[in-house]
């Protein structure tokens, strides 16, 4: 269900689903800047991010968030990636993982959802009922 809220970029209030807490005008605002980046980067190969945001007159943080994202791939003068992995620090051309590192968290959190699902079939959660089987009540200090 949608709710209402204040635009993170001009305070509009805009029904919000999901996503970036941002109203449709400045999403579209977002991903035209974004389409300009892209081609500027294209046309101008082997330039690095901070000329990049001063050329773009962008700043160098939402650039880092578009590489992060795995939009935008960014390559130094010989060509080599100049973006890197947040857990080992392999050299990647975007996102925020090697496929190695991000291949280790999906199986990691894989067998968390299984060992999850196994407990809920058992009835072990957590948050099981007192002995009692009714309320709990926190205990007074």
């Amino acid at each position: 269900m949608a709710e209402l809220r204040n635009c993170k970029k001009c305070n509009r209030i805009f029904s919000y689903f999901v996503g970036q807490p941002i109203c449709p005008q400045c999403k579209k605002e977002e991903e035209t800047l974004f389409e300009e980046v892209s081609r500027y980067v294209r046309d101008h190969p082997g330039l690095p991010l901070a000329m990049v945001a001063k050329e773009m007159d962008v700043s160098y943080d939402k650039l880092l968030k578009y590489v992060r994202e795995g939009r935008l791939q960014v390559k130094g003068q010989d060509g080599k990636v100049v973006y890197f992995c947040e857990h080992c620090g392999e050299e990647i051309p975007s996102g925020r993982l090697c496929k190695e590192c991000e291949d280790v968290v999906s199986k990691d959190l894989a067998s968390s959802k299984q060992a999850l699902m196994d407990k809920i079939e058992k009835g072990t959660t957590s948050r099981e009922k007192n002995s009692a089987g009714g309320f709990r009540f926190l205990k007074e200090r």
